[in-house]
């Protein structure tokens, strides 16, 4: 059966892939005893050109290990998972203002809050600006100076803990947080605190400097990056972290789809009460206390994850009320169901050749979950 449900996820990957929808995806799926099941399909680059109509030069044909640029992802796998360890040894507190433990916050609105409202979506802040283009002048650490300036003098729109608006504002402070009280830079608390000790092998931030590395899967051909013709492949798709070196609290991570199935079991262990498989993995206290509070009224977003919406959820229509997970621009996505024991990952590099065409990933997403539910429904 489980060949089955690989074959039907198969023909579905192809067929999207042929269609458009970027030029390579993976889809995998872990349960909670560990066992894993990866498909994938495409190659590392489809389209070149200057705009459209874009001329057909097929990259390399991708492997198991294939590197997607995992975007937003890198806030529950870095900053969320960083700031939960340091919760759970009581470095910190979500209760701590975020002034209170990086300084350079000090006397502006974001730094007054309490953690919990970053994490939790519930600054009352914008939801994001490109501070790419206002720090162009700037370069190296005076255009992250600059950054964060630009972030912490924003204003806000609502007040804090009143209604929550995904923005990365919030996860670029958490980020600078948590390199201030670690003592290192996000990247090397990553691979020291989280990949090492949690059996993820391939994940890392490749920052600012393309990699000879053929394993990368491209994204978009984006003028403002001035990349000519061709696509970005082995560096950060975001602007605002690439104007940060590639390494920042929301974005800036790439990695396989292995990476994100060893990373999502331990929290899908977590809330379902197993034994931890490492001392720095969350905690069922922890774990279940995030995923199940909100730090501003009527959101489906929770402490570090987004919940399934009521309609059009991305998680499908058969998705479990009490699943988890969090998506990411460039056509990436975790799901984890506790109910079901099982984690759902798909990565795929939509926003190539450009991010212009969302219905196929709209698309592709709820069609995916389901199948997968329903799989294990039935088993």
């Amino acid at each position: 059966m489980a060949e089955s449900l690989q074959d039907a996820l198969s023909v579905l990957l192809e067929q999207s892939v042929a269609d458009g929808m970027g030029s390579a995806a993976a889809i995998g799926w872990i349960d909670v005893d560990g066992r894993r099941s990866v498909v994938h399909t495409g190659h590392t680059k489809k389209w070149v050109g200057a705009c459209a109509p874009y001329s057909l030069e097929l990259g390399e044909s991708i492997g198991r290990h294939a590197l997607f640029d995992l975007a937003s992802l890198t806030k529950p796998m870095v900053t969320t998972t960083l700031l939960g360890q340091l919760v759970e040894r009581g470095v910190l507190s979500l209760a701590d203002s975020l002034e209170s433990r990086w300084p350079v916050a000090k006397g502006t609105y974001l730094g007054s809050l309490p953690l919990k409202m970053l994490l939790g979506h519930a600054s009352g802040s914008i939801a994001w600006r490109d501070y790419f283009a206002l720090t162009r002048q700037y370069s190296g650490a005076a255009r992250v100076a600059a950054v964060q300036r630009a972030v912490l003098a924003e204003p806000h729109i609502n007040a804090s803990g009143q209604l929550a608006v995904y923005s990365d504002l919030g996860f670029l402070d958490l980020g600078w947080m948590l390199e201030h009280v670690l003592g290192q830079s996000l990247d090397k608390a990553f691979a020291q605190h989280v990949a090492a000790p949690l059996g993820i092998e391939h994940a890392h931030f490749p920052k600012d400097s393309p990699s000879s590395d053929h394993r990368y899967v491209c994204t978009e051909i984006w003028k403002p990056r001035d990349c000519g013709e061709f696509p970005l492949q082995g560096v950060v798709h975001d602007d605002n972290c690439a104007a940060l070196g590639g390494v920042a609290g929301h974005a800036g991570l790439f990695g396989c789809v292995d990476d994100v199935l060893s990373w999502s079991v331990h929290w899908l262990r977590a809330i379902c009460g197993f034994e931890a498989l490492s001392p720095t993995a969350p905690s069922t206290e922890l774990g279940r206390h995030w995923v199940s509070t909100a730090a501003a009224p009527n959101t489906t977003w929770r402490l570090g994850f987004d919940t399934p919406s009521s309609e059009g959820s991305s998680a499908g229509e058969r998705v479990h009320s009490a699943a988890f997970g969090h998506l990411g621009f460039t056509g990436t996505s975790v799901w984890i169901c506790p109910v079901r024991r099982v984690a759902v990952v798909i990565l795929t590099n939509r926003v190539h050749p450009d991010r212009e065409h969302t219905q196929a990933i709209r698309s592709f997403r709820p069609q995916v979950h389901d199948i997968i539910w329903s799989h294990f429904d039935a088993h």
